[in-house]
Order: structure tokens, then sequence, then C-alpha cells
């Protein structure tokens, strides 16, 4: 799109929740940005959409002190925004970070008054995790010399108004990304919110937890894109949970319905309608992680698109 191609990669909680593994994906686009024009997604820090889950149901339920945990959650963000970036990106992202949890404070105070939440501002609350964790992803890029944007998938990613599984209207999504994202020079990496998508009205709506992988899925799509890479803390697609079963592997390749079926089974590493949006155009997946990048981790797609694919990263 827009004559150049471009790599998606997606960055999990644990990849962008404390300095250490954020400084080892940061490293990673870095070493992607020689090959490619990239896009980053990520999902809010971990354990962030599940404390958010939480206050929301603290402030329905009229016990929630909302000035304490939004300071609390700022905290956390603040902290990690000043170890990882410096000088005039930090402080413009620390005040984005400021306005973003002020907003956050006004609508759980708004859940604590009316002693219930709706579908639109349980989706607004618990989008909050990605719109905090975006901009300091795109600040410590920008103190790294790259030219990193910030932007909210709520305005690139057209959905219904199912506020916690969201359909994508592809036709509308591939407008709005081309109008945002194909414009770009090549060297300018857009931070992409994951796990959110809006509606007409522009209101805020959710992908389902895990939704992040989805984003960038969707945006792979609209972009043609090289191919998406899937970085977590887990080393690709295995074949049993390590934590559970000391044999389990990974497996180094899988077809896109062999890996949707794992998914769909309740195997943790793809969200189950990653593949969907991908297939059609043959964009392979590479899962991999961001601890241990030089690994092989797994990809995932056509014979032929993954076997080029890995060529390409063997070079």
């Amino acid at each position: 799109m827009g004559g150049v191609t471009r790599r998606i990669l997606k960055f999990g909680g644990t990849s962008v929740g404390a300095r250490e593994p954020l400084c080892a994906a940061l490293a990673i686009v870095e070493r992607a940005l020689v090959e490619a024009s990239v896009v980053v997604v990520v999902s809010a820090l971990a354990g962030v959409t599940d404390a958010l889950e939480a206050g929301l149901a603290g402030a329905a339920a009229r016990r929630l002190d909302v000035r304490r945990f939004t300071a609390t959650l700022g905290e956390r963000h603040l902290a990690l925004l000043r170890g990882i970036a410096d000088g005039r990106a930090a402080t413009r992202a620390a005040s984005g970070l400021a306005a973003r949890l002020k907003a956050l404070e006004g609508l759980l105070a708004d859940v604590a008054a009316a002693g219930r939440s709706t579908g639109a501002t349980r989706a607004a609350v618990l989008a909050s995790g990605e719109r905090l964790s975006a901009p300091i992803v795109a600040a410590a890029l920008r103190s790294r010399g790259v030219d990193a944007i910030g932007l909210d998938a709520a305005s690139l990613l057209r959905t219904d108004a199912t506020w916690s599984e969201a359909t994508v209207d592809f036709p509308v999504t591939r407008g709005l990304v081309a109008a945002a994202i194909g414009v770009l020079k090549p060297a300018t990496v857009p931070v992409v919110t994951g796990f959110i998508g809006g509606t007409e009205a522009g209101a805020t709506t959710l992908l389902g937890r895990g939704g992040s992988d989805y984003t960038a899925a969707v945006l792979g799509r609209a972009l043609e894109a090289e191919r998406v890479e899937i970085w977590s803390d887990v080393p690709g697609v295995m074949t049993a949970d390590p934590r559970r079963d000391a044999s389990a592997r990974t497996l180094p390749r899988l077809g896109y319905r062999e890996a949707a079926e794992m998914a769909r089974a309740g195997a943790k590493v793809l969200h189950p309608r990653t593949l969907e949006p991908l297939e059609p155009l043959g964009i392979p997946v590479f899962v991999g992680s961001t601890l241990d990048p030089g690994g092989a981790g797994t990809w995932i797609g056509a014979g032929d698109a993954r076997a080029a694919a890995s060529e390409d990263t063997a070079a």
C-alpha cells in the first residue's frame, strides 16, 4: 500500500511491561527497520487489563477509591516511561499519559455514581491499558532516534457496536489505514494500540481479550504486509503448555488451519481470529520470544510464503 511493503510487529503485555523486555522489543524493531518498513502493535502492560477489569467491578460496587486506583496505575506507567525514554519525547508522553489517566478517572467516577457500567463504558475503560502503553513505546523509540508516532486503533479499525467482541468492517478499515499509515514515510514507525476498534460514531470497541494479535492481523491485511510477527514471552507455538509438560517443544512450522484449530482449542499463543484476515492473502505469521529474538520460533502460513520469509530472516 502506498508503494511501501510493511512488516507488522506485535508485542504482548509481558514484552512491554517492564524495562528489560521492552528494551529487547525496541531492539527487535530497530533490527527489522534495517530490512523493512515497520508497524508496531502493542498490548497493555502485563496485568493492567486485569486491573482495569477489577477496578471497573469495584467502581460499579461503589467500593473503589477511584483517585488512588488511577494514581497507582499512573505511577507504574510513568516509572516505566522515565526508565526507557528521555528528553522531549518523554515529556510529551508524560503529558499524554496524564490526560489519559484523567479521562479514566472520570469514566470510573461515572460508573461509581451510577452503580453500573454500560458496554460502551466498559470498552472505554479497558481500552485505557493500550492507550497508556502505546505512548510509552513510541517515546522510547523516539529517544533511540527512530521516527515513531502513536496511533489509536479506534480511528483505524472500523467496527460494529458489539462492545466486547466487535466485528471489523474490512473495506472501510482498509481506507482508514491507507489514509493514516499508507501515506507515512518508509522510515516512520506507527505504534498502534492493540485490542481496540471504533464505530462510525467514534465510540471505542474491543476485539476480545488477547485481541492485539487480531489488530496486527487486520493491519497486515489492510496493508498487504510482508508478514506479521507476534512477540511474547514464549518461544513459539508449542506442543503443550511448558509449565505443565516438561517435554513440550516448539513447533517450527504450521499451516494456517492447523494453527487456527490449536488457537480455538485453547492454545494461548494466538487469538483465535488472528489468522482469518491473513490466510486469503497468504501473509505468513512468525511467533517468537522477545527475550530470545534469535530463536527459531514458529512460522505459520502457506509453504512457499513461509519458506521465503524464513530465508529472508536467515539472511
